[in-house]
Order: structure tokens, then C-alpha cells, then sequence
């Protein structure tokens, strides 16, 4: 039931579904429209993630390395690093909802600029998760439609997450005064023999996510390792997520097929300067996932698609799932009035950061 209900409530999924519906108004469905490839490797992904989130990776990683800063600056630095870190093995949601509260609990002990942490924390969520395959779904799909190598992902993804995080944390030794603090919120245990497991795993599902192992069979593996942990992974997998993902391809793929839509598109992605700022622009308006998959069906322009959303996602509180949980974990723990202010001051940050990570993607592209 609880699987249900978390479906049911899934605003992006409704959102989703009802474009799917109104785009058969326009053509039918096919089966075509669905790439598999791409559903299994979320599916994979989205019970890795469980198996890591119920071992505690992350938390551990987190109580260990914030309990031994000396100061505010180097805090902050901390929670860069192990948010970027998290975003690129577990997605960038996932590090937002136990990076956040996580900070929150510090924050009651030490003296720490709310806006501005959690601000920087989900750019760090952002930035990392263009690192890897596994940080944001939509590169899972950019993976599968473009038939990637290991090499070729890389070799778009580096560069762009290394100057992302550089800049991250140039921006936080300017603006975080090194007040001395002391850390002391617990520690987090791990079992190892079921994080060897997991990430013997990791290494199965990376493969298959390249086609170097099938990709179905690395999903149903997935599955019973966790159904073997414990049964309760699999209530907490996101499955909503791979129901947008196929709403998503129904409704762009019958898009695709009207004439008037597919040439305005094609203007939009006529080279590749173009399709990298209609990612971020239309990221901006409709979120970097279905931006992705919408700018992707037109142009062969790799990078800037590839770019262009994962820099899209930084700016509005729209442009990524991520700046929405953000503002949602910011709302749970402070006061009304804050999370107003939270809104207005992490946007104007968010579209310094555009601008500046926007201008280097130019460049990369």
C-alpha cells in the first residue's frame, strides 16, 4: 500500500502522465517510443541506491568526516565534497535528503548560515550527479539513446563536474568566515561484508548500464539481492520515477510525429550552440528531465545536450527534482519567513552560478 500511495502522490508522475494522455490527441503511441534499455537501467539503479541508502554508506561517510572539521569554512567544504560524492553514486535526490537533514542537525550545535549551506549543498548534489551514469536519470537515458562508451561519457562528464567543483568550493572558502566550531552529532555504523556485496553489484549494473552485460538480467539480479537483504528495499525503490520516464517517451515520442512540433524543435537544436542553450532554457521552464529527453529526439549534439541539461538544472527551483527537494528539506526545518527567503536568496545564487557555469559550458562545448 505504501508503494501505491507514494505513486499516487508523485506530482512530477501526474504531471507526466496527463502530457502522455494529451499527446495522443496528437499521434498514437508506440512501442518503439519506450527505450528499454534506459527503464531497466533506472529500475537497477533505483534499487542499488535502496541497498546503498539501507546500508548507511552515506551517513557514515558524513557523521565521519564532519566530526573532524576545526571551523565553519571547512564544514561547509566538507558538505560539498560528500554531497558531490554522494550525488554521483547515488543521484543527486538522495544526497539532498540525507545531506540536508543532516547539516540541520549540525546547525543546532554550531553557528552556520542556513540559506547559503543548503544553497551550495544542492549545487554540489547538481554538479556531481553529471559526474557518473548513475548522479541524474536523464544521463542514464543520454547513455542509452546516444549508445555511449564508458570513454565517451567521461570524457564529456569530467571536465565540466571538476571546474563545477572548484568553483563550489572557491565560492565557499570566499564566503564562509573559518568561525571555530566543534562537531560532535554521533556516529553512523556500516555492515562491510553487505557493502562488498553492493558494491561487487554496483560493478554488474555499471556494465549492464553499458551493454557490456544485459542490462535485464542485471535488474532482476538487483532485485533479488535486495528482496535476499531485506525484503523491505524494495518498498522504498522510487518506481514512480521510471513511470515518468515512460510517460516521458510516450508523450515526446507522439509529439515527435507532428510535423509543426518536430520543425520547431529541429530550429530550436539547428546547431550544436543552439541545443545546448535550449537545454538550459527549457530546463529552466519544464525541469532538465523531460528537457533532455525532448531536446535529445532532434539533434545528435551529445554535448551540448549533455551539458546543457546538467547546467540547466542549477537555476529555477524547477530546473531539477534536486532544487525542489532542496527547498522542501530547507521548509521542513526552519520557519515560514526563512523559506521565503530561502527562495529569493538561493534563486539569485543559483543564477550567478548559471551564469558563471554556463559561460565554461559554452566553452566546452
Amino acid at each position: 500500500m505504501a508503494v501505491i500511495r507514494n505513486i499516487s502522490n508523485d506530482k512530477m508522475l501526474w504531471i507526466a502522465a496527463i502530457a502522455a494522455l494529451l499527446s495522443n490527441f496528437i499521434s498514437k503511441p508506440e512501442i518503439d517510443d519506450i527505450n528499454f534499455h534506459t527503464i531497466f537501467s533506472l529500475l537497477s539503479m533505483m534499487v542499488l541506491i535502496q541497498i546503498f541508502e539501507n546500508i548507511g554508506l552515506l551517513q557514515y561517510l558524513s557523521t565521519t568526516f564532519t566530526s573532524k572539521v576545526k571551523n565553519t569554512r571547512q564544514l561547509m567544504i566538507i558538505l560539498i565534497l560528500i554531497t558531490f560524492l554522494g550525488a554521483m553514486l547515488i543521484t543527486n535526490d538522495v544526497a539532498i535528503l540525507i545531506i540536508v537533514p543532516l547539516f540541520f542537525k549540525i546547525a543546532k550545535k554550531v553557528p552556520a548560515n542556513h540559506i547559503l549551506t543548503v544553497t551550495m549543498i544542492a549545487a554540489a548534489a547538481n554538479i556531481g550527479s553529471a559526474f557518473t551514469p548513475f548522479g541524474n536519470t536523464h544521463n542514464l537515458f543520454l547513455l542509452s539513446h546516444y549508445n555511449l562508451n564508458i570513454t565517451n561519457f567521461f570524457k564529456v562528464s569530467t571536465p565540466y563536474a571538476l571546474i563545477g567543483l572548484i568553483i563550489l568550493i572557491a565560492i565557499a572558502a570566499l564566503l564562509t568566515k573559518p568561525q571555530p566550531i566543534h562537531v560532535d552529532i554521533g556516529h553512523f555504523s556500516v555492515h562491510f561484508p553487505a557493502l562488498l556485496v553492493a558494491l561487487v553489484l554496483t560493478v554488474l549494473v555499471f556494465l549492464g548500464i553499458f551493454k557490456v552485460l544485459p542490462i535485464a538480467w542485471m535488474a532482476v539480479i538487483t532485485i533479488i539481492i535486495a528482496f535476499l537483504m531485506n525484503r523491505k528495499i524494495l518498498l522504498h525503490v522510487d518506481y514512480a520515477t521510471i513511470l515518468v520516464f515512460v510517460c516521458f517517451f510516450i508523450a515526446i515520442g507522439n509529439l515527435s510525429r507532428s510535423q509543426q512540433i518536430a520543425s520547431l524543435i529541429s530550429l530550436l537544436v539547428s546547431n550544436k550552440y543552439a541545443t545546448y542553450l535550449s537545454a538550459i532554457g527549457l530546463s529552466q521552464f519544464i525541469s532538465n528531465v523531460p528537457a533532455t529527453i525532448l531536446v535529445a529526439k532532434f539533434t545528435v549534439n551529445i554535448g551540448a545536450v549533455f551539458l546543457g541539461s546538467n547546467i540547466g538544472g542549477i537555476g529555477s527551483p524547477i530546473a531539477s527534482m534536486a532544487n525542489l527537494l532542496a527547498y522542501k528539506q530547507f521548509s521542513f526545518f526552519t520557519s515560514k519567513t526563512e523559506s521565503t527567503q530561502y527562495l529569493k536568496k538561493s534563486f539569485a545564487l543559483n543564477l550567478i552560478l548559471l551564469a558563471i557555469l554556463g559561460t565554461i559550458g559554452w566553452f566546452l562545448v
